[in-house]
């Protein structure tokens, strides 16, 4: 253990956070199912002796998420210092993240703003003080979405584009009608299907093709998945967003403010296009007021509306800390809400949680983090 590692863990300790041990090595299925394509493509996979699907821990999130559900526990705030593995352009695959996941705080606010504050206090007891955050908000995206009248199939592709500026415009194309996707080949029968929702007619003609083919879903998508994406596709080509209404998300997505500006600015845009923010927004504010009484020095902290986290389960206030000058390239830290990420995982109860993680290699180079 390095003397990094060990001031980690005294600085969570110090914070009342529990320090759990999560392995190495762990089922993929929940990982894969909870965070979404962005990863299923940087992970590394393996099998044990019985076929099951493993992988190298990737982050601690979702693991330690999985290990409070095996807790008789409604609320815990725990901490973990440690290697995860993810392929990235230019940077070791194997690398230190430490942070804190915060499950089950009845008060988000300020749980969100605690999360945040923790984070840059690790940062600078790293040695990072000069420090510029970003912020941004799921919610009020997906607020935005609905007010435009999309469906739900188009509101949750736009959701897991989200943060993602390179798939968001190919998306919005598609949506405005500029761009398609190719259809299939396919059986005149079976595009029917498609149209018409049959799932069985069009899951056994799946099935068929994969056994021709000697395909296995074992190692990928099942039948019933492959089959849901297709009558999804179907549906996302059916609808149009109009010009007037993507120059209202194009508005909306091309807001960059300094964050005590930005309640402000975006009543101004709700009430411009008359869209109904409500609730996202009063959090919004709510969370700007309990972020200015931290107090933080040598922070500058913005938001931006596009900014988001390129990970499915976030739902809400998202966050990445950066340094200044040539430490502003990569970020040193990121976070935020995933409240629904407890029940995908199986709780039978909405659990509210946030966290963040802080790449500790990027803030005291390899052999610190060593």
């Amino acid at each position: 253990m390095t003397a990094t590692t060990l001031k980690i863990e005294t600085f969570f300790k110090e914070r009342k956070c529990a320090l759990p041990d999560i392995g190495m090595l762990q089922p993929a299925d929940p990982i894969l199912n909870a965070a979404g394509e962005d990863i299923r493509r940087r992970i590394f996979m393996t099998n044990d002796q019985l076929g099951r699907d493993l992988c190298l821990r990737p982050e601690f999130t979702i693991p330690v998420c999985l290990d409070h559900l095996q807790s008789t526990k409604e609320k815990m705030r725990y901490a973990y210092v440690g290697k995860v593995f993810r392929q990235r352009a230019d940077e070791p695959a194997e690398f230190m993240q430490a942070g804190i996941e915060d499950i089950g705080a009845a008060n988000a606010i300020a749980a969100d703003a605690k999360s945040l504050l923790q984070s840059i206090e690790l940062l600078r007891m790293l040695g990072k003080n000069r420090l510029s955050v970003t912020i941004g908000d799921q919610a009020i995206f997906e607020a935005v979405l609905t007010s435009l009248g999309l469906p739900k199939t188009w509101r949750e592709r736009l959701l897991r584009a989200f943060g993602d500026k390179t798939r968001l415009s190919a998306d919005l194309d598609r949506l405005s009608g500029e761009t398609s996707e190719q259809s299939a080949d396919l059986p005149v029968d079976i595009i029917q299907a498609i149209r018409e929702k049959d799932s069985l007619t069009l899951t056994t003609f799946i099935e068929s093709e994969m056994a021709k083919a000697s395909m296995s879903s074992q190692h990928g998508r099942s039948s019933d998945e492959i089959a849901k994406r297709m009558m999804e596709k179907a549906e996302l080509a059916e609808t149009h967003l109009s010009d007037d209404k993507r120059k209202v998300l194009e508005t909306f997505l091309a807001l960059d403010l300094r964050l005590k500006n930005a309640d402000r600015k975006l009543w101004s845009f709700a009430r411009k296009f008359n869209i109904p923010l409500g609730d996202p927004l009063e959090d919004f504010h709510k969370r700007i007021v309990a972020i200015d009484k931290l107090g933080l020095e040598n922070v500058a902290i913005r938001y931006k509306s596009a900014f988001g986290r390129r990970l499915d389960y976030y739902t809400g206030f998202v966050f990445e800390v950066n340094g200044v000058g040539k430490s502003a390239a990569k970020p040193l830290a990121g976070g935020g809400r995933y409240d629904g990420l407890l029940t995908v995982l199986g709780s039978k109860a909405k659990t509210p949680a946030i966290g963040f993680a802080v790449y500790v290699d990027r803030v005291v180079g390899p052999r610190g983090a060593a």
